[in-house]
């Protein structure tokens, strides 16, 4: 038998059809995002067609306990839980899984992929940024793009950069240096706002 669940966005009177129960839910970039019961699983629907067609759908690396869209930098991030770990994660280019078996790479912050993504193919990415706290609530700059994460002392800002073939290695070793510099400021100070960098 087969349950369907209904998503009622607040911006418009449309009704988003859901094939599994939702978990958490929110919206930007024209579309909605629906974490399923379960945590591991987002579903992205077209808020600007009629019915809300399915965009794509992508497993997460764990169960998602809190999920924020930026518009600048049209990506998702996520408070994740798995084996009793809290991670921070960063997905972009998340449309191209519309086909669901398309590639994806995974990085941790700070290191740069070689293949499809950065020499501008098509490939979803998973950014896993290491902090020395776990974190607690996230925001996004509709500005900038840029990326607030709370933590359970202290506040670190992501600062939004886009990357291009060009200056790729440059910005390797940029953001290498800067990423040394924030960890060292973060042991040294406690309570306070610290200002790392990510790249997309």
């Amino acid at each position: 038998m087969v349950h369907v669940y209904n998503c009622h966005p607040f911006a418009s009177q449309q009704i988003v059809q859901v094939e599994q129960e939702p978990g958490l839910v929110c919206s930007g970039g024209r579309a909605l995002f629906v974490v399923t019961t379960g945590g591991c699983k987002v579903e992205a629907y077209n808020l600007e067609k009629e019915g809300c067609p399915l965009i794509c759908r992508f497993a997460t690396m764990g169960t998602v306990r809190r999920i924020q869209h930026s518009t600048i930098g049209d990506y998702l991030v996520t408070i994740e839980e798995k084996n009793s770990a809290t991670y921070l994660r960063v997905y972009t280019n998340w449309r191209f899984q519309a086909e669901e078996k398309a590639r994806v790479g995974v990085r941790l912050l700070g290191h740069l992929l070689r293949g499809a993504s950065v020499w501008g193919g098509v490939q979803m990415e998973i950014i896993e940024i290491p902090l020395s706290e776990h974190p607690v609530a996230v925001a996004c700059c509709s500005v900038k793009g840029d990326l607030l994460v709370g933590c359970e002392n202290t506040l670190v800002l992501f600062t939004l950069r886009s990357h291009t073939q060009q200056n790729l290695k440059e910005n390797q070793q940029e953001l290498q240096s800067s990423w040394s510099n924030a960890e060292q400021s973060c042991s040294q100070s406690r309570g306070n706002l610290k200002s790392e960098s990510f790249k997309i």
